[in-house]
């Protein structure tokens, strides 16, 4: 894989985020840290993301930003994401009419359904909200315990519910 450009802007607030954009890795770095944190933070973003668009171009994602358009490429992703963090047991995935949720998991069937509004939508939504759907086979629950498993897969999961919040629920 060609290294990834990436573009670093640094804002005035608490947490640093990053995202792809057309193949490019475009991270905001929290202005308040001190010179070696904004390293330390620029470094673990651009790893966590090239990583990232290495899954999908291995993967076959449509592109380097990873688009998931399809049930099958919806799978693949749980299943690549299943089997590095967690390895729980589910029988399916797949996108599904859903308006008032993101997405919902049976424990019963051990299916797991993605609301169609994220079909191409970016892949570190998609990613959290698949993780997320696959720890619940291991924890039921929103307790402690749960937010710690998707943490695994996804340690920004606070910014991706922010940014999942902002993308709206219509």
């Amino acid at each position: 894989m060609n290294k990834p450009k990436i573009v670093v802007e640094y804002s005035d607030k608490k947490n640093s985020s990053g995202k792809v954009i057309d193949g490019t890795i475009h991270l905001n770095i929290s202005s308040r840290l001190s010179p070696l944190e904004k390293e330390k933070h620029i470094a673990k973003l651009t790893e966590n993301l090239t990583g990232k668009i290495s899954w999908a171009q291995r993967y076959q994602f449509g592109n380097s930003e990873g688009i998931v358009k399809t049930d099958e490429e919806l799978f693949r992703l749980a299943n690549a994401i299943n089997k590095a963090y967690y390895n729980f047991t589910f029988q399916n995935i797949e996108f599904h009419k859903q308006n008032s949720t993101w997405g919902t998991c049976s424990l019963k069937t051990k299916q797991i359904f993605i609301s169609h509004r994220l079909i191409g939508a970016p892949m570190e939504l998609l990613w959290y909200v698949v993780a997320h759907e696959l720890c619940h086979l291991g924890e039921p629950s929103h307790n402690q315990r749960f937010w710690s498993i998707v943490s695994r897969a996804c340690p920004n999961y606070d910014e991706c519910r922010k940014r999942l919040k902002a993308f709206g629920l219509q």
